[in-house]
């Protein structure tokens, strides 16, 4: 250890034998033990039972400070509740959810089952539900298995900062020759002219940082010195000594709290790391989702275009087979126009399919697809159609509770309040308090290792303990250091006001979207309906009109196009809304932060192929997905 001047220092030999100095350390080691052992078993026993499998450990405030800044955040947490609650009444509650009415949509072949057949001729095609896409994603996802990384490589830090306390042991040996020039004869004696010695020296111990900041180090020195110098009796010495150094600090760096700081903030740091694994995968299963339905859709609106195409098909053969009659070359012209249009948008209508399932490929990077050669995605899971009530004051009070982002930004607002609080330590003086003991012995004819007998046996132990002190003059390093801590300290607190504020509005947002979207889809439903009836009708005049004689007029071929287009945009609209009810139905679970919890996913540890720990993420067979 490096050698410090005391302010004030006293030597003094005393009866104390080596195995009191053994005991002491032992005691010192022991009771490090037991503290480190009680805080494991205070975390588990405090551990929340979602985060379990990812080992994130409870915040505990340490001290009033701590405390308050809890109270702070769960104060400011119910001051935006109020506050989205305050204007969803200012809007009015029973026309948001006025909308709903009871039963469900009631299935049609056109939109419930037709969907679900073969579309693309792939000559091996697989019908997934939506529970079967989540597993595979969790199971095979690259990006998913990204994100788990996250929390596993911030548990490493917990160990890391835990490091600075473990015990080292160390060994130092050397050997010195000495060859100088003498100034005087009471150096070496007799006639010499230089001063020779060789000396072979070895150090080897254990050294310690206990979490009171303390610094405790035994170690046992030997050597063995031979000169030439006439007064060095006996000439071949043999030296032991065994020593303990014990270093506390008072003020800077002193006490369990700034010790343990490391560790709390290595813990928050954790518990970050989770949060945005959290946040990352519920933003991946809302993809996930979306382009499941992107799919259901993108077929959906596939088989209304066949549709039109066959029925615009079916008036072009006839014209064609009226010929001359009683068609004009300007309607079977339109007729042809709107027939080619139709097939072109039927073509954009299958790339939007490849397209979809493309993307649904790529989110859940399932390798059974290329394997066992699947060509065609087909949705066997069919949209919701049922109206759920929703209570919005008990949606902004799960997404207080669950959503990731605030969790997220509270522990770092924590983690920034400890820091502060270390580096307003650091700016302290240095004021240490010192202790040495040691006993040692010397033999004769370099017997070193009797010498190390000798210290048990026959050594008095000598010892010290002192003061040392230092202060930087500018101190600009410690302040400048103490102001940026305060100054993360604000930006954390800003940062978590601004997420509260983008929460609060992403809840009400997917509240709206859900109360809104319900009503719309019901409304679009009936004009679907209307616009079917429409071009029954129509079709029905169609017959009457061939087997009285009568021509198929320029206005009635126009009549019946428009019809046909009516009745396409009416049920793409209406599928559209379906799909977005559905999308919205999971995008405010997302919001309230509680869709991993509602999807039955688990968290497991275990080990790669290499032997490395990694995070398994599996979803129970027995949830049920919306």
């Amino acid at each position: 250890m490096k050698a410090t001047k005391p302010l004030l220092s006293y030597h003094r030999g005393f009866a104390l034998r080596t195995p009191l100095l053994s005991l002491a350390v032992g005691v010192l080691c022991t009771c490090s033990s037991l503290a480190q052992l009680r805080d494991d078993q205070n975390e588990d026993l405090n551990r929340s039972p979602f985060l379990e499998a990812l080992n994130v450990s409870p915040y505990e405030p340490k001290g009033q400070r701590e405390k308050e800044l809890v109270d702070q955040i769960s104060l400011l947490k119910k001051a935006f509740a109020n506050s989205a609650l305050t204007e969803f009444s200012q809007e009015g509650q029973a026309r948001a959810g006025g909308g709903f009415e009871n039963g469900a949509i009631p299935p049609d072949s056109w939109w419930y089952s037709d969907v679900r057949g073969q579309l693309l001729g792939d000559s091996h095609p697989a019908a997934v539900n939506l529970d079967t896409v989540y597993q595979t994603a969790l199971a095979n996802s690259t990006q998913i298995k990204v994100f788990g990384n996250i929390p596993v490589i911030r548990e490493t830090g917990i160990n890391e900062a835990r490091g600075a306390f473990d015990g080292e042991l160390y060994t130092t040996t050397g050997l010195d020759r000495l060859h100088e020039p003498v100034g005087s004869s009471l150096e070496v004696g007799g006639d010499e002219e230089f001063f020779r010695q060789r000396e072979w020296s070895w150090e080897s111990g254990i050294r310690k940082r206990f979490r009171t900041g303390a610094q405790v180090s035994l170690s046992q020195e030997m050597t063995r010195t031979r000169n030439n110098s006439e007064f060095f009796i006996p000439n071949d010495q043999g030296k032991a000594r065994l020593k303990l150094t014990v270093v506390q600090p008072l003020l800077r760096g002193a006490g369990i709290r700034y010790n343990e700081s490391v560790i709390r903030i290595a813990k928050l740091d954790h518990e970050t790391g989770s949060q945005e694994f959290l946040r990352q995968l519920e933003t991946h299963l809302s993809e996930v989702n979306r382009s499941y339905w992107s799919l259901y859709l993108a077929r959906a609106i596939h088989v209304e275009k066949f549709r039109l195409v066959q029925g615009t098909e079916a008036i072009v053969e006839e014209m064609r087979k009226r010929g001359q009659l009683d068609t004009m070359a300007s309607q079977r012209a339109r007729a042809e126009a709107a027939l080619a249009s139709r097939r072109a948008e039927l073509v954009r209508a299958e790339l939007a399919i490849k397209n979809s399932e493309s993307r649904l490929r790529a989110l859940i990077n399932d390798p059974n697809l290329i394997e066992q050669g699947i060509g065609e995605l087909i949705p066997d899971d069919l949209p919701v159609t049922a109206a759920f009530e929703v209570d919005f004051e008990t949606a902004v009070g799960t997404a207080m509770q669950y959503r990731p982002e605030i969790l997220q930004a509270e522990a770092q607002l924590k983690a920034a309040n400890i820091r502060e609080r270390m580096a307003k330590q650091d700016r302290l003086p240095e004021l240490n308090i010192f202790g040495e003991g040691s006993i040692s012995d010397l033999q004769s004819d370099g017997d070193w290792e009797g010498a190390t007998r000798g210290e048990y046996n026959d050594g008095h132990p000598s010892w010290s303990v002192g003061l040392s002190a230092s202060v930087s003059l500018e101190r600009r390093f410690t302040r400048a250091r103490h102001l940026r801590s305060e100054l993360e300290l604000r930006q954390q607190k800003q940062r978590l006001q601004a997420t509260l504020e983008t929460i609060q509005l992403e809840v009400q947002v997917a509240y709206r979207e859900v109360t809104t979207a319900y009503p719309d889809m019901r409304a679009k439903y009936i004009s679907a309906n209307a616009a079917l009836k429409d071009l029954n009708v129509l079709n029905r005049r169609r017959g009457v009109d061939a087997d009285g004689g009568n021509i198929l007029t320029s206005d009635y071929l126009g009549s019946l196009l428009e019809a046909q287009d009516r009745l396409q945009i009416a049920r793409e609209e209406f599928l559209q809304s379906l799909v977005v009810y559905n999308v919205a139905l999971t995008n405010l679970e997302r919001a309230k932060g509680t869709l991993i919890r509602g999807e039955g996913i688990q968290f497991e540890k275990g080990k790669d192929t290499d032997g490395l720990p990694e995070l398994r993420i599996v979803k129970g067979l027995d949830s049920t997905s919306k």
